[in-house]
């Protein structure tokens, strides 16, 4: 790839649509002729709709790949020679009413496209020495949106320009931004600097009350300190943290972030907050105010954790998945008090059967209260300040690699000199929790009910 392009136009007239064009400028520099190239579009996620591609500026035919059902074959009407230049251009819409449900924020004055593969890829060419694919080192993401939107996207904005009804937003990408994002819309802003020269920026449709913005400030410097103590330095720059209301008023989440938030929060909690990209979480609108920093927490935390930096990040599976939630528990313990330690574990053992058969390990709302538990269980066994060592430990050994359940026992195993592999076994493979592991909670809690009710006069 000797030039590539991306463009990102939101109309919101009629029914809103997002339309995207992406062209690759190609040259051949291998050493064999090419009859086809391998092209990976945009998924079910975003179900792309009036696709067209274009070689040269003539349509291509397009067949499902025989090699990979997710990748698209473009064969060439006449053979790519070595060393000639071509230039594929890729144009779809990304609308409302077809892109998966609640899988991205949409609505007529604002919209989201996270991190994810929503622009096409050009995989290395096929053969045992392919190779090919990698973007150039720099390239351009051109956001243009209705007058009067705030954007945030990927890369470095290198230019703005405006007309009566529309803004155009060019932005320098390089490979440090791995997957582009963006989020526009017409909302208000509200900037807060936090301890340890950190700048949040919030975005709503209403204005933020001013008590609600310093409670929120608090909080969120006591989630990030913990986060930073647990898993290390977010980067050697504190970029700044945006937290945006979601464009859909039904949320915009895909339910894997928002599933913690009973065990977490409570039962009685509404909506959920999810990480669309490593510096920017979308927070349920039919969330208070008040409560949105402490939601925000669990996807907060996959900025440190991963979020576009580890390609095994998105199949996260348990119990790592749980991980982030953990981290914001820990927070909330911090924030609030210890008694949330207690309460959350209870919420978790709650879904947990005593007694639990086998097959309970197929319910996912008692994998996921296990897998939560697991987090504290080994602090238990090892102790917070290795389990601290360690975690950074794993992180930096890991660094954009991703990471499994494998990588944090031998971490632990390390910093600890304990074996905890067994542990994590009997865990994850036996039904239920262990009973010493119940018992000691159990009486936790009616130790603390005893001493509540001795307080009361």
């Amino acid at each position: 790839m000797e030039k590539q392009q991306a463009q990102v136009s939101f109309v919101s007239q009629a029914e809103p649509r997002i339309h995207v064009i992406a062209e690759y400028h190609l040259k051949n520099t291998g050493n064999q002729v090419l009859n086809s190239l391998d092209v990976r579009l945009p998924g079910r996620r975003f179900n792309p709709a009036e696709l067209t591609v274009l070689w040269d500026g003539a349509a291509i035919a397009q067949t499902p790949s025989a090699d990979n059902p997710r990748d698209t074959l473009l064969r060439f009407p006449e053979p790519w020679a070595i060393n000639s230049r071509h230039i594929i251009r890729i144009a779809y819409d990304i609308r409302s009413d077809s892109a998966e449900q609640r899988s991205i924020g949409f609505s007529a004055d604002a919209f989201d496209l996270p991190a994810e593969s929503w622009t096409p890829a050009l995989p290395q060419a096929r053969g045992l020495f392919g190779f090919g694919g990698v973007p150039p080192r720099k390239w351009d993401l051109v956001v243009r949106v209705p007058q009067g939107f705030l954007v945030h996207a990927s890369g470095v904005e290198k230019k703005h320009s405006a007309t009566n009804v529309e803004m155009e937003f060019r932005f320098e990408q390089t490979a440090q931004d791995l997957n582009p994002f963006v989020v526009a819309g017409r909302y208000r802003e509200a900037r807060q600097e936090l301890a340890g020269n950190q700048q949040v920026l919030i975005w709503s449709r209403a204005e933020v009350n001013s008590q609600d913005l310093q409670r929120a400030g608090e909080s969120l410097s006591k989630t990030l300190a913990t986060y930073e103590s647990l898993f290390g330095s977010r980067g050697k720059s504190k970029s700044p943290l945006w937290i945006v209301e979601c464009p859909a008023a039904a949320g915009c989440f895909l339910q894997r972030s928002s599933l913690y938030s009973s065990l977490l929060y409570g039962a009685e909690t509404e909506g959920s907050a999810e990480m669309i990209s490593r510096d920017t979480v979308a927070i349920d609108p039919r969330v208070p105010q008040g409560q949105r920093e402490a939601l925000a927490g669990p996807a907060l935390a996959a900025g440190w954790l991963g979020y576009g930096q580890n390609p095994g990040f998105y199949e996260q599976q348990p119990p790592m998945s749980a991980l982030p939630s953990f981290a914001a528990a820990l927070a909330r313990e911090v924030s609030s008090g210890t008694q949330v330690r207690r309460e959350i574990i209870q919420r978790a053992l709650a879904q947990i059967p005593a007694g639990a058969s086998r097959e309970s390990n197929g319910d996912p709302s008692v994998l996921r209260a296990k897998s939560l538990l697991l987090f504290y269980a080994l602090r238990d066994r090892v102790g917070p300040e290795k389990f601290q060592k360690a975690m950074q430990h794993m992180l930096y050994a890991r660094q954009s690699r991703g990471f499994d359940i494998t990588d944090l026992i031998s971490a632990l195993e390390e910093e600890s000199h304990q074996s905890v592999g067994p542990l994590v076994r009997e865990w994850i493979k036996r039904p239920g929790v262990p009973e010493d592991f119940r018992a000691m909670y159990s009486q936790s809690t009616a130790r603390q009910d005893s001493l509540a009710q001795e307080a009361t006069p």
